[in-house]
């Protein structure tokens, strides 16, 4: 088993969207924020990952976006989206493309045989359009909410990202409990792909466990943003309801209950922009999977980065750090970088 991690552009964001469940971006307030904050924005990657499985081929985790949103995002988006969304709020440059990432690893967008969407956000599903003859797989709830309207009026997913797939696979976790969860789903019925509800971010959010060779990966979209989301008690995402909130932190503590009782389990966000992501993650991963040195360093860097309970020392709180004057976005503090 390999997995390579797909780097498919960027997407800029409200620092709150990332950091600010706990501070004030909740609920109404909390789309209040989204459309008015233009002064705190962040880029954070869009990862995708190819998963090369013996048996069944290759598989892509999540597709990232495509060219028409990055420079036609305004013909492209329909409806009030429209006018949520700030027309520059991806980028890609043309070797981020889907097609592009595949070609430097030797194979193409034909090549694809199954598809497995964490959610259907618009970061996550994009490039669905170059992908036609392969198997889409998605969380029966995703699927059934998936004209679901955030307050009554904002489309939660957007149709035309992914109308024009046909062959979908709706998973209903139906192989019985996977240690901290009470279901999972055994996607290729050998344990090489375990399959995790992890709710929250949308109803039906999913998570992906690769079994790799003594160890394994997890591939949890955007119910962690970031690996010091890991830290519910202290850093959360964007909160547009009580009930979605609660859901999530009760998927982030099984994630963290799940690394407890599978010591060799390790975390692979796609939207980390700290060294974790950029000095660990990408660089190990690049080969298609972590040397014994590589696995070491992971686990220094958590148990540096972590206390007792999956908890954050005061300096290692993600923190909004102004760009310099003129630029449209700042960053955010690194822990390993104070």
């Amino acid at each position: 088993m390999k997995l390579h991690p797909l780097l498919l552009g960027r997407t800029k964001v409200p620092f709150g969207q990332f950091y600010g469940g706990l501070c004030g971006w909740e609920g109404l307030g909390a789309l209040f924020h989204f459309i008015t904050d233009k002064k705190h924005f962040i880029w954070v990657p869009i990862h995708g990952y190819l998963l090369e499985h013996p048996k069944e081929g290759l598989v892509l985790v999540d597709t990232g976006i495509c060219q028409e949103q990055v420079h036609q995002h305004r013909a492209y988006y329909h409806g009030i989206l429209r006018f949520i969304l700030d027309d520059d709020e991806y980028a890609q440059e043309p070797e981020e493309a889907l097609p592009q990432q595949l070609k430097r690893l030797g194979c193409s967008c034909d090549d694809i045989r199954t598809v497995i969407l964490t959610h259907l956000h618009e970061d996550h599903v994009g490039a669905l359009r170059d992908l036609k003859k392969a198997k889409v797989v998605v969380s029966q709830t995703e699927w059934n909410v998936r004209r679901m309207k955030l307050f009554g009026f904002i489309p939660m997913f957007y149709e035309p990202s992914y109308g024009m797939i046909e062959q979908w696979e709706k998973v209903a976790f139906d192989s019985g409990a996977f240690h901290s969860f009470d279901r999972s789903q055994d996607l290729f019925r050998d344990g090489s792909v375990m399959l995790l509800p992890t709710p929250g971010h949308t109803p039906g959010h999913l998570s992906a466990v690769v079994e790799m060779d003594g160890y394994q990966l997890l591939v949890t979209g955007d119910c962690l943003y970031t690996l010091r989301h890991l830290a519910a008690k202290q850093v959360q995402a964007v909160r547009f309801d009580k009930k979605s909130g609660a859901e999530q932190v009760d998927s982030i503590g099984r994630i963290a209950r799940l690394k407890k009782l599978l010591p060799g389990l390790f975390l692979v966000p796609g939207h980390d922009h700290t060294d974790y992501q950029w000095k660990h993650l990408v660089p190990g991963l690049a080969k298609g999977w972590f040397t014994e040195d590589e696995r070491k360093a992971l686990a220094d860097y958590e148990s540096r980065l972590f206390g007792d309970n999956w908890t954050l020392g005061a300096d290692d709180l993600p923190r909004f750090v102004r760009g310099p004057a003129g630029a449209n976005a700042g960053t955010v503090s690194d822990p390993m970088q104070k």
